[in-house]
């Protein structure tokens, strides 16, 4: 079987626009020796946390007013990733921002494409035992209510599709509830008592 890696060959990117996101104009020499231009999305990565109260009960959301859908959406607590910046400091940083909950116990659940024509990767952190420890310290144009779902409510909350990071969260509740490690190379128990309250979401 051929890589299409080497078969697809870059030839030059021109900016398109650029606002609030960036769109570039990538021209390719195809595998079949014709040349096509395609429109790129080009932004920072971008970070998302699931974030869970003490003992798993209630998970802490972010109701906001989203442009796209052009309606308030109950959403994940998130956003890009500032330069040198690591997903799981994104993460905390987001969530203290937001909705002004902190959390000490993490896993970071990895990361997803956030499209075929971007260039974002979404990260997903999980958090246990968030509690609240600041106000929420909001950007321009950034406001909103901090929600607490209860976690047995999650997964119908998630499969209704009415947030921008379903599928995300989805993913990363699988590989944390597979996860014969949680915490990396350091056991937590806090995360521990989680993956069993994660685990007792998925069906039998």
């Amino acid at each position: 079987m051929s890589n299409l890696d080497e078969l697809w060959r870059k030839l030059w990117t021109t900016r398109a626009y650029k606002g609030f996101v960036t769109i570039n104009q990538d021209t390719y020499l195809e595998a079949d020796g014709s040349v096509s231009t395609w429109d790129v999305i080009a932004s920072p990565d971008s970070a998302a946390v699931l974030a869970f109260t003490e003992g798993g009960t209630e998970v802490v959301l972010f109701e906001q007013f989203r442009v796209g859908p052009g309606k308030t959406l109950l959403e994940l607590p998130g956003g890009y990733l500032n330069e040198n910046e690591t997903p799981v400091d994104a993460a905390r940083r987001e969530l203290a921002e937001e909705t002004g909950y902190r959390s000490s116990a993490i896993y970071y659940a990895g990361s997803e494409w956030w499209s075929a024509n971007s260039t974002r990767r979404k990260h997903l952190v999980i958090a246990a035992e968030a509690r609240p420890g600041s106000d929420p310290l909001w950007d321009a144009s950034e406001a909103g209510f901090v929600r607490l779902l209860p976690s047995d409510e999650l997964m119908d909350f998630l499969l209704s599709g009415e947030l921008t990071d379903a599928g995300l969260a989805c993913r990363g509740l699988m590989k944390f509830a597979a996860s014969t490690q949680p915490a990396g190379n350091q056991r937590s128990p806090a995360l521990d008592k989680l993956q069993a309250t994660v685990r007792g979401l998925f069906p039998s």
